[in-house]
């Protein structure tokens, strides 16, 4: 198995189990072999390859716990309308807000669809966060949350960082319910639930 040494760390921060908290070590090294941490100290043995870390920070990998990275997208502009003063209604009725982003993912394809969250997660990746949680919720239809939820799992299985899939199916009511608040939340308990249990 190949082991990897990190070295120039500025800063680990890791958990120690011993004091039962969170430590900032300094002038340290770090051994990993495979996928595991096995040494931490000074001066450790030779290893397969060396990382410099420059004087860098160390952390275990940030993990969010609320994203919702299937869309196709940015709503930046709303962003804009926000900070002139429009509420989220005003925005809504002018055609954006969730209503934007629902009309987007159910018409686009799956393929366009997971180059966006790959995309998505190479930016999250880089910036530290290994473990995503992620929810569907802008199809607010059977066919486009379980497309939503195909996604997240494709790019999970093809992507370095951890996807956790969320069914958010009840995010809002989507525009052809948005009058029959009962018969979309009859939809999600008897038709969506089934359909995402059955996928899996």
């Amino acid at each position: 198995m190949d082991s990897l040494k990190l070295i120039n760390i500025g800063q680990l921060v890791t958990f120690d189990s011993e004091m039962d908290e969170m430590v900032a070590l300094e002038q340290v090294e770090v051994v990993i072999e495979g996928t595991q941490f096995t040494e931490v100290g000074k001066n450790l043995g030779d290893a397969d390859q060396i990382l410099d870390c420059r004087g860098k920070l160390v952390t275990p990998g940030f993990v969010d716990p609320h994203t919702h990275p299937v869309f196709l997208n940015s709503r930046e502009d709303e962003f804009a309308m926000r900070l002139q003063g429009a509420t989220y209604e005003e925005i809504a009725k002018a055609g954006g807000g969730i209503v934007n982003s629902i009309n987007d993912v159910r018409i686009a394809s799956e393929a366009v669809l997971i180059s966006r969250v790959n995309a998505r997660m190479d930016r999250f990746l880089s910036l530290g966060t290994t473990t995503v949680e992620c929810k569907s919720g802008y199809g607010l239809n059977t066919e486009s949350e379980l497309k939503s939820l195909q996604v997240i799992d494709e790019v999970n299985h093809g992507h370095e960082i951890d996807l956790i899939p969320t069914f958010m199916g009840g995010h809002a009511f989507p525009p052809e319910f948005e009058n029959e608040h009962d018969g979309y939340i009859d939809l999600i308990c008897n038709e969506m639930i089934p359909a995402v249990s059955e996928q899996g």
